[in-house]
């Protein structure tokens, strides 16, 4: 089986699960529940990432000198660099999930009503960018994996 048909099987399943998360509201509602827009930022670099690793699979399977795997396998570094970085953001729409939890929902003259829901703006914001950071760091991880090892054979 070719890199490129490996890299493929793999987007195809984790494309039907978004899919079916999305049946299920999940995406929509990271979307929606997300004040630092950081998830959206993130899935859409996640998507041309995503058209990045595929187009390096298949110039993989065409490449047969050395030197040519050597290109690839540097160019696959931009991969690896935004896989870790996706957990980054992540930690970071975390942060700013709990400042929104925390700034201005806590003050003195707020009701307990007004004060649980600017936490629960605040906390989804926090959750969501974790969940989103982590998952598309996951996926592109598996992908570069793919390359990598094809690579190497």
């Amino acid at each position: 089986m070719t890199i490129f048909v490996k890299w493929f099987i793999i987007n195809a399943i984790i494309t039907t699960g978004l899919v079916l998360a999305q049946t299920q509201g999940v995406l929509s509602s990271i979307v929606k529940n997300d004040a630092s827009y950081l998830s959206i930022v993130m899935m859409v670099v996640y998507v041309i990432l995503c058209v990045f690793i595929g187009l390096l699979c298949y110039n993989a399977d065409l490449c047969k000198k050395k030197t040519d795997k050597e290109a690839i396998i540097r160019k696959s570094d931009i991969g690896w660099f935004c896989a870790e970085h996706f957990f980054s953001l992540g930690l970071l729409g975390t942060i700013i999930g709990l400042c929104i939890a925390t700034g201005d929902s806590l003050t003195d003259s707020d009701s307990v009503s007004q004060i649980v829901a600017g936490l629960k703006h605040g906390l989804n914001t926090a959750f969501y960018t974790t969940i989103c950071g982590i998952t598309l760091s996951l996926f592109s991880q598996i992908q570069l994996l793919v390359l990598k090892r094809g690579l190497e054979k």
